[in-house]
C-alpha cells in the first residue's frame, strides 16, 4: 500500500509526498536503473521503451528518455542534467527547455527519499512551469508513480 499526498504548491510547482512499502535502497534503484525506468516512467497512456532511456547516474551525469504514447499519438522526449546525486536518498535534475511544450526556461525536479525502517517517503518537487501548466505536470507525475508503486509491488 502507498499513500499520495498530491499537493500544488503553487500553479507554477509540483509538490507531492507519497510512501511506498518498498526500501528506500529499492525506490531509489527504480529511478536510476534504465530497465526499471523503462517499466514506470511517464503518464498512464505513455510507454517509455526500455532503448530510449540513456542514465548516467551521477552529478554531471545526464538522463534521458522517450515516452511513446500507447495510442500511436506521437513521441515526447525529455533530457536532465544531473545537477545533485547523493546514493540512496536524492536526485536533482534540471530538464532541457522544451519550447514546443511552451517551456523556454528548464523545470528543476528534485526527489528526495527518506528512510522510514522498510518503507520509502519520496518527496518529489518539479518546477518552475510557464503559469498554469503545473496540474498537468502534477497529474502526469502522479499517474507514474502509481505505476512505479506498482513496480515496486507496493500497491497504487
Amino acid at each position: 500500500m502507498s499513500d499520495t499526498t498530491p499537493v500544488t504548491a503553487s500553479d507554477r510547482e509540483v509538490l507531492i509526498e507519497r510512501e511506498f512499502d518498498a526500501p528506500r535502497e529499492a525506490v531509489f534503484a527504480a529511478w536510476t536503473d534504465p530497465e526499471q525506468v523503462a517499466a514506470w516512467f511517464g503518464p498512464a497512456q505513455m510507454d517509455t521503451p526500455r532503448d530510449r532511456v540513456r542514465i548516467d547516474a551521477r552529478a554531471g551525469g545526464r538522463y534521458e528518455l522517450t515516452m511513446v504514447r500507447r495510442d500511436g499519438g506521437g513521441e515526447f522526449s525529455i533530457g536532465y542534467d544531473v545537477v545533485e546525486f547523493v546514493e540512496p536518498e536524492l536526485i536533482v535534475l534540471r530538464s532541457d527547455p522544451m519550447p514546443q511544450m511552451g517551456m523556454h526556461e528548464p523545470t528543476v525536479v528534485r526527489i528526495a527519499l527518506e528512510d522510514l525502517g522498510g518503507r520509502t517517503r519520496l518527496t518529489l518537487t518539479d518546477g518552475p512551469f510557464p503559469s498554469g501548466a503545473a496540474a498537468g505536470a502534477g497529474a502526469g507525475w502522479r499517474a507514474a508513480l502509481d505505476k512505479l508503486a506498482a513496480l515496486l509491488g507496493a500497491g497504487g
